[in-house]
């Protein structure tokens, strides 16, 4: 996969398909093998979808030093300038979907529609679940639903067997942690201009759809989708409701 240099920053990125540009910004710690194969090829059949690792994550370079979700939003921001893509959709999840909604604040002029998954505003208005126990250790547990687990079990163990050693540790986790413990936009969710669409699982531990509820509502003429039978990684298990979900919004 390619790399492209913004800063002091070696980014690692993948582009699938034709149309009209659509970053995926994945969560905390995960690099862009996390989304699987099976939702970014859905997808790429309408748009150009383009994948990155965050700093610090995956094969992006380990950042020099501590930064903020606004910063991270930048780091998607200049990868697209550096692409040539003057606006894009933007998708993220988790940790991804607070960096897109610091993206829709801070670079409007570069974005058309925005996709906001198992995610949160932070703050007070803000109810986590899960996220400060997410270990390698019950990353199953958590990202999963018991039943999905108990019929993908073997899928699921070599998938992360491929994926973890890609994983965030130590001090990039750590500083990826604390990019996430400062996010709050309760108070600015009502600047967010661009068409907005909310998804979650009905069964999220690590982020709960109460949050979800909480963005659709502060956010001004916010659509919201929940997938059923589906936990956090929902892009995962559920990659066929979650296409269609993506693509009727941002064809309509």
């Amino acid at each position: 996969m390619p790399k492209i240099t913004i800063g002091d920053l070696d980014i690692n990125y993948k582009i699938q398909g034709k149309g009209d540009p659509l970053l995926m910004i994945i969560g905390l710690s995960f690099s862009l093998l996390d989304w699987g194969t099976k939702l970014p090829e859905l997808l790429s059949q309408h748009y150009k979808v383009i994948l990155f690792d965050n700093r610090d994550a995956g094969k992006t370079s380990r950042s020099p030093h501590t930064y903020t979700l606004a910063q991270m939003a930048e780091d998607a921001a200049d990868l697209l300038s550096a692409l040539g893509e003057s606006k894009a959709h933007v998708f993220g999840v988790s940790m991804g979907g607070m960096i897109a909604q610091h993206f829709a604040l801070n670079h409007a002029d570069k974005l058309n529609k925005l996709i906001l998954g198992c995610t949160m505003a932070g703050g007070s208005c803000s109810q986590p679940g899960a996220f400060s126990t997410l270990s390698n250790d019950n990353i199953l547990e958590l990202l999963f639903t018991p039943g999905f687990i108990q019929s993908h079990q073997t899928d699921l163990g070599k998938f992360f067997q491929m994926t973890m050693p890609l994983h965030s540790k130590g001090e990039a986790l750590a500083r990826q942690f604390y990019a996430m413990s400062s996010h709050d936009t309760c108070d600015r969710l009502g600047k967010i201009t661009a068409p907005t669409l909310v998804i979650t699982g009905d069964s999220d531990r690590v982020i709960p759809p109460y949050n979800s509820d909480i963005l659709t509502q502060k956010i001004p003429g916010a659509k919201q989708e929940i997938i059923k039978d589906a936990a956090h990684a929902f892009c995962f298990s559920h990659p066929d409701p979650t296409a269609t979900a993506i693509i009727n919004f941002l064809e309509h």
